[in-house]
């Protein structure tokens, strides 16, 4: 099993709006495992497999609608 991590490095990142000054660990959130793409939600469930990047990417959005979290004009 290969897992590639996809985004940028969180090196220098500040709070996201509601956090405290305390900044949390992040991780990357899309990954792929053989030829299947996933993403990872903050509660650390596993959403996937999707068949590339952009369909994870808008599979995100999907949960995070769902969820209420946030909503896209798109």
């Amino acid at each position: 099993m290969t897992i590639i991590p996809i985004g940028k490095p969180d090196s220098h990142h500040t709070p996201r709006q509601g956090e405290s000054l305390s900044i949390p660990a992040r991780s990357k959130r899309f990954f792929t495992v053989e030829t299947s793409w996933y993403f990872n939600t903050r509660e650390d469930e596993t959403q996937g497999p999707f068949k590339n990047l952009r369909e994870a990417k808008s599979g995100l959005k999907t949960y995070l609608r769902r969820c209420g979290i946030i909503h896209f004009s798109d």
